[in-house]
């Protein structure tokens, strides 16, 4: 087995595990289960929200690998197939190179149609919006504001602006629609409609995976993320107030 390729094959998969949004300690166990078939003298795994390193001892010396991970997304169908890959190797399936073949072809897959993901956004934001207790006039405004917030999104991300601009424009697209949409009589209850619309990007699983690193002792990764968590409440509520502070500028009343 050579001991090189399955070193890249582990980091490689931790980077795109970590780069689709999957917990830290999640990543550091498929790490050590990828390392562990391996005879190796010793082996160090760390991960962060922000970088992988692994060092591994073994007859031919010490090697070090480290990746960087500055952009983070959430998929899920990718961190699945990822992880069968992983168990694929574990069973002597396929061989490291075999895997890293495997990777590439994952992240060259195309993803789901711009206008289903533009839709997802307005029906995810229907369905907590009567969720959430509003009424059907509400969840089909809801469906408006959200796929004019997944219109922006997705044209922002497609020019790999920063995380934080991005939750606060799609904030503010939210907010001015949703009062625009109430002033022409189409709504009935505000905090409703944008609650609701608002919930595709909140930090939900962020702050999951703080916890569950915080659980399992990796206070570090834990705290980070859920900074991370915190800062995406404040700039999708930014956003929101800048709404309403320029729909009020221009004369507008905020129901």
């Amino acid at each position: 087995m050579d001991i090189k390729s399955v070193l890249e094959f582990a980091v490689t998969m931790g980077e795109r595990m970590l780069a689709n949004g999957c917990g830290t300690h999640r990543i550091e166990g498929l790490i050590k289960k990828i390392l562990e078939p391996c005879e190796l003298k010793n082996y160090e795994v760390f991960v962060t929200t922000t970088g992988i390193v692994v060092t591994i001892e073994s007859e031919n010396g010490v090697t070090t690998m480290v990746k960087q991970v500055p952009k983070k997304k959430m998929h899920t169908e990718h961190i699945s197939l990822i992880e069968d890959i992983v168990n694929s190797f574990a069973n002597g399936e396929l061989s490291a190179e075999e895997a890293l073949v495997e990777l590439e072809n994952i992240e060259s897959r195309s993803t789901y149609p711009y206008w289903i993901t533009v839709l997802a956004y307005g029906m995810a934001g229907c369905f907590r919006t009567l969720m959430f207790g509003g009424q059907i006039i509400d969840g089909l405004a809801s469906i408006l504001c959200g796929v004019c917030m997944g219109i922006f999104i997705q044209a922002l991300n497609s020019k790999n602006t920063f995380t934080f601009l991005v939750n606060c424009c799609g904030g503010f697209v939210t907010g001015f629609m949703a009062v625009l949409l109430m002033n022409f009589g189409f709504g009935s209850t505000l905090d409703k409609i944008i609650i609701g619309t608002l919930m595709p990007i909140a930090p939900g699983v962020p702050f999951v995976h703080s916890v569950n690193d915080i659980l399992h002792g990796d206070y570090t990764s834990g705290i980070t993320r859920a900074y991370e968590a915190i800062l995406t409440a404040a700039a999708i509520s930014t956003g929101v107030a800048f709404a309403m502070m320029i729909w009020s500028a221009l004369g507008g009343a905020v129901l």
